[in-house]
C-alpha cells in the first residue's frame, strides 16, 4: 500500500485524526515559557517529529536553555538544538535539586523498568511550579495490550523493526509499567506531583499495510471516539505539575 493510498483512506474515515507526534508538539509547546530551564528525557535525536503545528526549532528557540539526557552518546551527538548533552540513566539524573522549569518525555514511559524511580527523580529536579509533559502508548490498547502479553520484549523490539521500517538502533525494549491513566496516577501521587492534563487520544493506525487491515483499524479508531471505549485509546498525553511552595 503506497503512502498517498494510506493517507487517503485514513483522511476519509477518520478526517479529524491527529498524529501523536502532532498532538505531543502542541502540549508540549504550551508548557515551554520564555526562558525555561529545559530537560529532555530519552531525547534521541529530536525533540519531537510533527509536522502540523509548533515546530521543534520554534519551541526550542524560547527555552533558556534545554539539556539532552539520554543513554545512547551517538544519538544525543545527532541531536542539534541541545545547549547541553548528558548520558545518564533516568532513574538516576545527574543533577541538582530544582534545576529545571519543564521535563519532557516523548515516547520514552514505555521503556522505563522502574517507573516509579524516573517519577521520583523527575520530581526532585523541577523546580516547584514546573510541568512535567510527557507522551506514550497506551497499556490498554487493544494491539498493545495483546502484543505486551504475548510477545517478549525482545521480540517486540524485531515486531516493530518489521512492521514500521525503523532501524533496530531506534527500538528499544519496552515494558509498558507506567503507560495507562491509573499508573500514571498513581507514580505521580507517590512523587508529589499533580495531574493537569492526563488524556488518552487516538493517533494514526499502526499498521501501514495491507490495506483491508489499515481499513479494519480505522473503524476501530472511529468507534472508539465514544467516550466509553476512551480508554482503549492508542496513545497518553499528560502534563504533571509539581506544586508550587506555599
Amino acid at each position: 500500500m503506497s503512502r498517498n493510498s494510506y493517507y487517503t483512506l485514513i483522511q476519509r474515515i477518520i478526517p479529524d485524526i491527529e498524529f501523536h507526534q502532532n498532538r505531543y508538539a502542541r502540549e508540549l509547546d504550551a508548557c515551554v515559557g520564555d526562558q525555561i530551564r529545559w530537560l529532555d528525557l530519552g531525547c534521541g535525536v529530536q525533540i519531537h517529529s510533527g509536522w502540523v503545528g509548533p515546530t521543534e526549532q520554534a519551541t526550542r528557540a524560547r527555552a533558556a536553555y534545554l539539556v539532552g539526557c539520554d543513554l545512547d552518546l551517538g544519538h544525543l551527538r545527532v541531536n542539534q538544538l541541545l545547549s547541553a548533552r548528558v548520558g545518564a540513566d533516568a532513574e538516576r539524573l545527574p543533577f541538582a535539586d530544582g534545576s529545571f522549569d519543564l521535563v519532557s518525555a516523548n515516547m520514552v514511559l514505555e521503556h522505563l523498568r522502574e517507573p516509579a524511580r524516573v517519577f521520583q527523580e523527575v520530581a526532585r529536579v523541577l523546580a516547584p511550579g514546573g510541568a512535567f509533559v510527557f507522551v506514550t502508548p497506551n497499556r490498554w490498547h487493544p494491539a498493545i495490550a495483546a502484543l505486551s502479553l504475548i510477545v517478549a520484549p525482545r521480540w517486540r523490539r524485531f515486531l516493530a523493526h518489521s512492521v514500521e521500517g525503523r532501524p533496530l538502533e531506534h527500538i528499544f525494549l519496552t515494558f509498558y509499567r507506567a503507560n495507562s491513566t491509573a499508573t500514571v496516577r498513581r507514580h505521580a501521587q507517590s512523587a508529589g506531583l499533580v495531574p493537569e492534563r492526563l488524556d488518552t487520544f487516538s493517533s494514526y493506525p499502526m499498521f501501514p499495510s495491507p490495506r483491508l487491515l489499515v481499513f479494519l483499524e480505522c473503524l476501530v479508531i472511529s468507534a472508539m471516539r465514544c467516550t466509553a471505549l476512551s480508554r482503549f485509546r492508542s496513545n497518553l498525553v499528560g502534563v504533571l505539575r509539581k506544586p508550587k511552595l506555599s
